[in-house]
């Protein structure tokens, strides 16, 4: 397994800026060559967890937040640590919505999208997913020779 590991401000601007750092990660990857969709998704995901430290936690009141990026055989797990909801933390949930809503679908997405997902363990606050993805070309090519 490889760890990559970034703190960031807790500033709306830091969102691209972690977005770019785990999409130049992914794709300059040595160790596997990771699909382009599921790099997508990571980034996606990422941007949408990110943005919810930022917009519900204390880590957008002046703190900050911290990516951890892991990549092991077949799987990335990306974990967005916060600083907790300043009222006394709350774990992340997804929200009811309406059809007209303008918020509430940063951890909708994450559901569909990522293969497991949840809340950080305590003490830590924040949440954590995988995604992964198989060696479609590779085992098609063993399979035939």
């Amino acid at each position: 397994m490889v760890v990559y590991y970034a703190r960031f401000p807790g500033w709306a601007d830091q969102v691209k800026r972690a977005r770019d750092w785990c999409e130049d990660l992914l794709t300059l990857h040595s160790g596997r060559r990771i699909p382009g969709d599921t790099v997508a998704s990571a980034v996606l995901l990422l941007s949408e967890a990110a943005t919810n430290a930022i917009r519900y936690t204390a880590s957008g009141r002046g703190g900050r937040f911290d990516v951890t990026l892991m990549v092991e055989q077949w799987k990335i797990t990306i974990e967005v640590e916060d600083e907790g909801c300043p009222t006394g933390g709350t774990l992340p949930f997804m929200r009811p919505l309406t059809p007209m809503a303008q918020h509430g679908r940063g951890m909708r997405l994450i559901d569909y999208l990522a293969d497991t997902w949840g809340p950080l363990p305590r003490p830590r606050h924040g949440v954590g997913f995988t995604l992964t993805w198989s060696d479609r070309v590779g085992a098609a090519a063993a399979a035939a020779g």
